[in-house]
């Protein structure tokens, strides 16, 4: 395929967007493309083709892949995706990996079962959660008939910080009012006759014919990845799947995920003692990065996985049994 721009760039230099962050994993390495938070997959050759031609000049690369066509479909595809710009200049900085932006929430994330313990204290726990400073809320609640209770949690939440709130609830009318709030962005409607997917305001709803005790299994989907500034911010510096994130089961313990078997506090505590102990306890498994984690430290989803797998001390470092395998591409 003929090269559009290389002729008349020919005494610029190849530089790599730095917004387009080059991942190299075991069988196939990807492009997380930041900007529009999108994820390319490639073969590995491409990223050692990148590495060897970024900041050199055109006319030298041609050159010495005059005769190559790999290296010719390689330029054409980064060149068609944007991967790729020519300049003047010879060099430009990467993007930086730590974040000056960190924020001072206590937790970012958290899922709760909301219990009738748990609702009977409704005021107490949300209270617990705007000094947390949640930002990401999800309420699941097991109750065919559960509008009262969704418009009251709804009302209580209004002076929060939380920017993003969704449901899991059992199939049910929903009350309109529901849909008029301005956090809420998702509801799961499980227990279904049929599935469906419709949209109210900026709410998406998602009907589902499965019952609602599979929803919370840790298992890794392609679609639950975060692909942005932030969370590569994060993943560089800390466990993303797990950064400031908890898990608050019916009788209000806090835990790191659904099937974990430890838990560090209670929801309904002292707000003084979750953020004195149970947050500190929390936050050792918070710094145990992907790259420190087999087999995740060779896949090429490390910088924008989001599935909860807690990780594993071992004779020979941290581990996870995950259903993706980075060593074949392929799912189990």
């Amino acid at each position: 395929m003929e090269l559009i721009y290389l002729q008349k760039n020919n005494n610029k230099y190849i530089s790599f967007f730095s917004c387009c962050i080059l991942v190299k994993g075991f069988e196939r390495s990807a492009i997380y493309d930041i900007q529009r938070e999108n994820i390319e997959f490639v073969p590995n050759t491409l990223i050692n083709f990148v590495e060897d031609i970024r900041g050199q000049k055109v006319s030298d690369v041609l050159e010495e892949y005059q005769l190559h066509e790999t290296a010719k479909e390689y330029l054409s595809f980064l060149e068609k995706k944007e991967f790729i710009f020519y300049s003047s200049n010879e060099f430009f900085h990467d993007l930086p990996i730590l974040s000056i932006n960190e924020d001072i929430s206590e937790v970012l994330f958290t899922t709760v079962i909301l219990s009738q313990y748990i609702y009977g204290n409704i005021d107490l726990f949300v209270k617990n959660i705007r000094q947390l400073g949640v930002k990401r809320l999800h309420i699941h609640i097991d109750n065919n008939n559960c509008m009262e209770q969704i418009l009251k949690i709804l009302s209580s939440l209004e002076y929060s910080q939380i920017s993003n709130l969704s449901l899991s609830i059992p199939y049910q009318k929903i009350n309109k009012k529901v849909y008029e709030n301005k956090r809420l962005t998702s509801i799961v409607i499980f227990n279904s006759p049929k599935k469906r997917v419709q949209q109210n305001n900026e709410v998406i709803t998602d009907y589902i014919t499965k019952d609602g005790t599979n929803l919370f299994l840790t298992q890794f989907r392609i679609y639950d990845i975060a692909i942005s500034i932030n969370a590569y911010n994060i993943a560089n510096n800390y466990n993303l799947a797990l950064y400031k994130t908890i898990f608050i089961d019916e009788n209000g313990n806090i835990k790191h995920t659904f099937s974990a078997k430890n838990s560090y506090g209670n929801i309904l505590e002292d707000f003084k003692e979750i953020k004195t102990n149970t947050v500190k306890k929390l936050s050792k498994l918070w710094n145990i990065k992907k790259d420190d984690i087999t087999p995740c430290n060779v896949c090429e989803f490390r910088y924008c996985c989001t599935t909860t797998y807690l990780p594993e001390k071992g004779k020979t470092g941290y581990t996870v049994d995950c259903n993706y395998n980075p060593y074949t591409a392929e799912f189990n």
